[in-house]
Parts: C-alpha cells; sequence; structure tokens
C-alpha cells in the first residue's frame, strides 16, 4: 500500500512538474513574441518617421524652390507645327552666331532652320537621309566663333559639319550611340555628349578624336542618359546627366571637377535637359516643371523662370542665350522657339 501511495506521489509530481514545464514554454513563448512585436514596431516607427522626414524634407525642397519662381512673359516667338519654311514639327535643340543669327534642329523634319535675330527664317539645311548632308532626328547643335555648324545626326549616329551658308565640310562618327549634345570651347574642342553610351567624346573643330571618358553608373564622372553640354568662360564643360538628376563639371581633360542635385529634373523619360552658359550663369531646361533654371557656376539655384500667360514652357528642350542677354528656349511640345529677357532684379533667395 505504501508502496502504491508513493507511486502515486510520484506520479503526481511528474505532472506537476509537466504542467510547470508548459507553464514556462508558454511564458517563454510569450517573451518571445513580445520582443519580435516590439522589434517590428520599433522597425515600423522608423520607417514612419524615415518617410515622414522624406515628405517634410521634399516640401522644404519644393517650398525653397516656388520661393526662386520668376514669372517671365516672351518678347518674340517664331515657328508653328509644320514643315513650311519657318514651321518646326519637333524642335530640339538651338545655338546662335556672331551675329545673333539662331540656328534650330528639327527632329521630326529631319532639317537645320537659320533664324535672323527676328525671327524670320533666312536658310534650311538638310533632309530626312543617311547620305552626307542629310539628317535623321537631328539634336544638338553648336556654332563656333567662325560661323561653322556642328550638329549631332542622332539616329545616324555621327556629327556633320557645314559652314555658315549650310556648304558641308565634315562627317564623322567615332562609335556614337545616338548623341544629342554638343559643345565647343572656342579653342578648337568640340565636346559630343554620345548619349547612348553614356560618354563625353572630344574632338578638334576637324573631327580628329582626342579622348573620351564616362560611362554607365552614377559615380563622380559617369553617366546615366547624358544630354545636353556647355562651356563656361574658364573652358570647363558641365553636362547634364538627366537620369542621374544632375549636372557634372569638369575640366578640358575630361577632369571631374564637381557636381550638383538638380531637384526638379525627373529623368530621361520626362525630361530633355539641355544647357547654355552666359555671363557667369548656368541655365538648364526643366521639361517636366515646364521651367528654365538658373544657377551659380557653383550649382546653387538662383532662379526659376515660367511663361507668366502659359502654365510654364511647353516641354522646353534647348536653350541659348544671345549677345543682349536674351534667354531662347524651344518648347518642343509646340513646335515654337520662346525669348524672354532675363529681369534685371534677382528673385528672393
Amino acid at each position: 500500500m505504501a508502496g502504491a501511495t508513493n507511486m502515486r506521489k510520484v506520479g503526481d509530481m511528474a505532472k506537476k512538474k509537466t504542467k510547470i514545464g508548459k507553464k514556462t514554454a508558454k511564458k517563454g513563448k510569450k517573451r518571445s513574441l513580445g520582443k519580435g512585436a516590439k522589434a517590428f514596431l520599433a522597425f515600423l516607427g522608423l520607417g514612419v518617421a524615415t518617410i515622414l522626414l522624406y515628405l517634410g524634407v521634399n516640401q522644404l525642397t519644393n517650398a525653397l524652390n516656388e520661393a526662386k519662381v520668376v514669372q517671365v512673359s516672351p518678347d518674340l516667338e517664331f515657328g508653328a507645327p509644320g514643315d513650311a519654311p519657318g514651321q518646326l514639327r519637333e524642335p530640339w535643340g538651338i545655338a546662335t552666331d556672331a551675329q545673333d543669327n539662331f540656328y534650330v534642329t528639327d527632329f521630326n523634319s529631319h532639317r537645320v532652320q537659320k533664324f535672323n535675330p527676328k525671327g524670320e527664317p533666312i536658310l534650311s539645311i538638310g533632309k530626312d537621309g543617311k547620305d552626307p548632308g542629310e539628317f535623321n532626328q537631328p539634336s544638338g547643335i553648336f556654332v563656333d566663333s567662325l560661323g561653322n555648324i556642328f550638329v549631332n545626326d542622332t539616329f545616324n549616329h555621327r556629327v556633320e559639319k557645314f559652314d555658315s551658308a549650310g556648304k558641308l565640310l565634315k562627317v564623322w562618327t567615332h562609335d556614337f550611340f545616338g548623341p544629342r549634345g554638343i559643345a565647343g570651347d572656342g579653342k578648337n574642342r568640340i565636346y559630343v555628349v554620345d548619349t547612348g553610351n553614356h560618354k563625353i567624346k572630344a574632338f578638334d573643330s576637324d573631327g580628329n578624336f582626342l579622348r573620351e571618358w564616362g560611362g554607365f553608373g552614377t559615380g563622380d564622372g559617369k553617366f546615366r542618359e547624358p544630354v545636353g553640354a556647355t562651356v563656361d568662360d574658364d573652358g570647363n564643360l558641365y553636362v547634364a546627366d538627366s537620369d542621374n538628376n544632375r549636372i557634372q563639371k569638369f575640366d578640358s581633360n575630361g577632369k571631374f571637377l564637381n557636381s550638383f542635385k538638380v531637384s526638379t529634373w525627373r529623368g530621361k523619360n520626362e525630361e530633355t535637359p539641355y544647357l547654355a552658359y552666359s555671363q557667369g550663369n548656368l541655365y538648364a531646361t526643366n521639361a517636366s516643371a515646364h521651367s528654365v533654371l538658373r544657377f551659380e557656376p557653383s550649382g546653387k539655384l538662383t532662379a526659376i523662370y515660367r511663361r507668366k500667360e502659359k502654365e510654364g514652357f511647353y516641354v522646353a528642350t534647348g536653350i541659348a542665350v544671345d549677345h543682349q542677354g536674351h534667354v531662347y528656349v524651344v518648347e518642343r511640345g509646340a513646335g515654337k522657339v520662346a525669348r524672354f529677357p532675363i529681369p534685371p532684379v534677382s528673385p528672393a533667395k
């Protein structure tokens, strides 16, 4: 009997230990779940805080940008959709010569048109085709001090050089893939923005190759869909690195100097940014914001120009500045070019 009683006691103690073990395991599970929940909540809180911070920074950036908006009214417009002389069917790039004549690449009419300072057409160069002197959707354009015209023949993947009367002088390629931008420094150097290859290629004015740099990437000196380019008074080259939402600056040998973000650019699907430099200011088109941006060479944004009587410039693409301080903007979506004088008073910083 005593043995049986003892056996029952042992059994009861074993059951109690089992129950205690189960309770302890449950408590352990609860503690474990509690820690996991806390970690999740902490992670969620960090995510929310990051989103709020991002939105706050964006709102602040937008507010600062809006404070720099200057409404302008064009004092000259020329062009209209079409293929007749003076009409433009998707104009793209623009450049000026020493006499303030203007040359506009007509992307979908496959030609270059020359206009006098009054906006009157005086010359047409090229037609659709692959032969020398013909074009397949020309884009970037540059005119040197001698009046020579350099045109990116984009989808013939080459550069064509003409004299001021439209006579073909030279055609060259260097494994280009859809070149979009072109600029010169006045010292016999021509820079071609080889958009499809994400590179800059430098030549002399006769098309002899000098050097190249870049390649696809996000680091300094790398590009993603570069488009426009311009040169400052010191011979430094600025490049619109559109899909990296920045402008990069290089010396004449291709050495990277610095870069700065363009917060209002929206990437290659919405932007075709071209650049111009004049009197210490850098200008860039901003198609998605219907604007023209003005920067100091350091990258400080000093003004955002928009048309007063409309909702800004209609798909702003090419840009140039004449010797009188007028800014010419190619409104690709309207088939026009609009000119406005730079306001003499700087906007509030």
